[in-house]
């Protein structure tokens, strides 16, 4: 029977198998060593083996490594969406009428020019004095027209003067016809409405306001001199002057047949939506 622990890389072996050859040659040192190579081939397999197991497993660890997050926050804004303010409903009130103006008491104030030299003409007399009367006596013709004109000169230089123009700012109290809006207070009233819009600030705060503004109407009905008696801040001054300055022109107050300056004024309310 065959022997299984039969071993041909023995020394008497190897000595019988190369008898009568060169032993020089590589193949008998292979054989000769083949033990002691192969264990040593085994033992750099297994090294490998194990070091490149062990290198992979390192260089897949290092690749699955998450990397941390930051500390960024991300929050989650919702836009609000505003509720449209409530039209603001401007309270549109005339100012108090003034007292009327008490006549002031006035003399007539004439003036003397004294003179030393003699008189020389005679006064005329009581019935020639209602005739025409001038500064000389002189024949005319009676049956020419006096023509009187409409305004006399009063400083005392005598003549004819230019209408004196009236600049003063008058009250609504002491005049004949009073200013107004083409269509009305309560056109007016609508046009303050429609071009009012309610300050963003004021809004957020949730304050409202009242805002009393002063301003002139000139005698061809445009509005000036417009400015703020009492504020109300939050952008409730600025609102409202912006709107009045847009305004058209009204119907002048009338005093003695003629336009002339007024002052007025109105308060306007602003109120938050409920």
């Amino acid at each position: 029977m065959l022997n299984t622990k039969f071993n041909l890389y023995k020394v008497e072996w190897l000595d019988l198998v190369f008898v009568n050859r060169n032993k020089n040659y590589g193949a008998y040192y292979l054989r000769q060593h083949y033990a002691s190579n192969m264990v040593k081939a085994m033992v750099i397999t297994f090294i490998t083996v194990i070091t490149a197991a062990t290198f992979w497993s390192r260089v897949s660890s290092a690749n699955n490594t998450s990397i941390p997050p930051d500390d960024t926050t991300v929050v989650n804004i919702t836009p609000q969406i505003p509720h449209p303010p409530k039209p603001v409903k401007p309270e549109v009130v005339p100012p108090k009428s003034a007292a009327p103006a008490k006549p002031i008491t006035t003399e007539r104030f004439v003036t003397y020019h004294v003179t030393n030299e003699p008189v020389t003409e005679e006064a005329p007399v009581i019935a020639e004095l209602t005739e025409q009367v001038g500064t000389v006596t002189q024949k005319g013709d009676p049956g020419a027209v006096i023509d009187i004109p409409e305004e006399v000169n009063t400083s005392g230089g005598g003549g004819i003067s230019t209408p004196i123009e009236d600049v003063s700012v008058h009250n609504t109290g002491t005049l004949e016809i009073q200013p107004e809006p083409y269509g009305g207070m309560e056109a007016f009233a609508k046009f303050l409405s429609k071009n009012l819009h309610y300050p963003a600030i004021a809004e957020d705060k949730g304050v409202q306001g009242r805002v009393v503004l002063s301003f002139v109407i000139e005698k061809d009905g445009h509005l000036s001199n417009i400015k703020v008696d009492k504020g109300a801040g939050y952008g409730f001054d600025e609102e409202a002057l912006r709107v009045l300055k847009m305004a058209k022109a009204w119907k002048p107050g009338i005093q003695n047949g003629r336009p002339v300056r007024v002052s007025y004024a109105i308060p306007i309310n602003f109120q938050m939506p409920q």
